[in-house]
């Protein structure tokens, strides 16, 4: 299961001033500290029946390697976002462009995707592609990744600006990530954010 805060950030300025903050740079691993491109495809069928059934299915770029992801059962309050996961490594450039199910046949979820999508093509629905920022922290009671996501997420024309903070638990405690999250957010009056990348998106694509 995903676990993860994700706070909105409305000035460039605070993403140096959190890195550079004494909160942060007391816990983290410097060694560990990169910033990567990415660019996700998000794919539906034609009748959005993975979007129905509350189930996002991506490829993504991730530097120089391809990450398939499902991601189903989400929930979001407060900017806690809780979602089971699967990661796929992709090697098979046709398989990066025009995915199939078929990439998770040996997933949990290989039933439920024949169900959804049964003989029905993969289309690309939206497109998110941002540079994160990451590194990571080990306050002793949890270890997280500390990301912030600069970029923008499109639909066809349509075009929205990223600009968030996640904190994604790792290994520890929940409650102690939940409560550093909220000392950053209140340092650097950030927003809880409820809406994924996906779900942004998918309302550009309406």
């Amino acid at each position: 299961m995903e676990i993860e805060l994700k706070y909105l950030i409305d000035d460039d300025t605070k993403i140096d001033q959190m890195f550079e903050d004494p909160m942060i740079s007391e816990i983290k691993d410097e060694k560990t500290e990169e910033s990567i491109n990415m660019d996700a495809i998000y794919f539906d069928t034609e009748d959005h029946s993975l979007t129905n059934e509350g189930i996002a299915f991506r490829v993504r770029m991730e530097g120089e390697r391809y990450i398939a992801t499902l991601k189903w059962n989400g929930t979001s309050e407060n900017g806690m976002h809780k979602r089971e996961e699967i990661n796929i490594p992709v090697t098979d450039m046709n398989a990066v462009k025009h995915p199939t199910y078929d990439i998770f046949a040996q997933s949990e979820m290989s039933d439920v995707l024949e169900t959804v999508i049964g003989t029905k093509e993969l289309k690309p629905l939206m497109e998110v592609a941002f540079v994160r920022r990451q590194v990571r922290l080990d306050s002793g009671k949890s270890i997280s990744v500390f990301s912030v996501d600069n970029g923008e997420v499109s639909a066809g024309v349509k075009k929205e600006p990223i600009r968030e903070l996640e904190i994604e638990l790792y290994s520890g405690s929940e409650d102690d990530m939940r409560a550093f999250g909220e000392r950053v957010r209140e340092k650097f009056g950030l927003v809880p954010g409820n809406k994924s990348k996906f779900e942004r998106g998918y309302e550009l694509f309406r």
